[in-house]
């Protein structure tokens, strides 16, 4: 048994498929805003995504940080020059005494700069790993 149809309404039928490939079913795209080039925006269009959004923040309490971020003390003794590297959000070197905190991947960094950087994300400035489990 073979089925017939209007060689009219088949081309309607073509020209209506072809235009979900060549982006015309992006008008009714109900996700459409959710899927941002961000790399290709402009300044100005990064100001106004910003307003849009508000501020997202990625870190963490001072709560948080205090009860979770390990502290010791910088000593020259335990760390041999090869190793002494400064802290990669100050750019400074450490001091012998200083305090220092210790994300879990086991980075360290002077204590009030990986404070500051955690309450604005949970991520390690190193690794990128999750800084404190929470």
């Amino acid at each position: 048994m073979y089925l017939t149809c209007d060689p009219a309404l088949f081309q309607d039928v073509m020209i209506l498929d072809q235009s979900v490939f060549f982006g015309v079913a992006d008008i009714h795209d109900r996700h459409r805003d959710m899927r941002l080039d961000v790399d290709n925006m402009s300044y100005e269009e990064l100001l106004a995504l910003e307003e849009r959004i508000g501020n997202v923040s990625t870190g963490l309490s001072e709560e948080t940080i205090r009860n979770r971020l390990k502290q010791k003390k910088y000593s020259v003794a335990v760390v041999s020059q090869l190793e002494a590297e400064p802290c990669c959000i100050c750019q400074e070197d450490y001091n012998e005494g200083e305090d220092l905190g210790t994300l879990e991947c086991g980075h360290d960094f002077h204590s009030d700069c990986i404070k500051q950087w955690l309450m604005h994300k949970n991520l390690c400035p190193i690794c990128k790993t999750t800084a404190l489990a929470t």
